[in-house]
């Protein structure tokens, strides 16, 4: 009787050694030979014009990331977003009832778009979650608040650089 389990062990563990044969499993970033990869397609995106502080944060650190710290490549996508962030209070004192802590929640919303003809090619919005903490004095509350909002901008752009990537990688 041993053998007929050891029979079925091995049937299937062979089974899936063959199912799963068929899988592919490669770094994001990694380029078979002759393959460009998606760091051929990333410097070639132009991101659009920020409107504001945290927007500009935002491009800054998508276009570092995008291009290596080198110079862009000849353009063809280009990107257009939309940023929003929201504050939420998450705590309060006891004795005052004021909030001394808050919470940022920041979305961006992509598009990214064939630069030749216009044609869209891949969207997607990514979120992120930041937080802060007040105090009695009021530069250490603005300065917190920027820092965090940088801080906001700079993981969005990381999430959204992963989505370019992941997108230029499977097509």
């Amino acid at each position: 009787m041993w053998w007929r389990e050891r029979a079925l062990f091995r049937a299937v563990a062979l089974s899936a050694v063959i199912g799963l044969a068929g899988c592919q499993v490669r770094p994001l970033y990694a380029t078979a030979p002759g393959e460009l990869g998606p760091q051929a397609d990333l410097p070639a995106i132009a991101v659009e014009a920020p409107q504001g502080r945290t927007e500009q944060v935002y491009r800054n650190a998508l276009l570092f990331r995008l291009r290596g710290g080198g110079d862009a490549a000849a353009t063809r996508y280009t990107m257009v977003y939309r940023l929003t962030v929201r504050s939420q209070e998450i705590a309060v004192e006891r004795g005052t009832g004021t909030p001394n802590a808050y919470q940022l929640t920041g979305g961006i919303s992509f598009l990214l778009k064939d630069a030749a003809t216009g044609e869209s090619r891949f969207g997607a919005s990514v979120t992120a979650i930041d937080t802060y903490t007040r105090s009695s004095q009021a530069f250490a509350n603005v300065r917190a608040r920027r820092d965090a909002e940088d801080r906001l901008a700079k993981t969005l752009a990381e999430l959204t650089l992963a989505r370019l990537a992941a997108y230029f990688a499977t097509n």
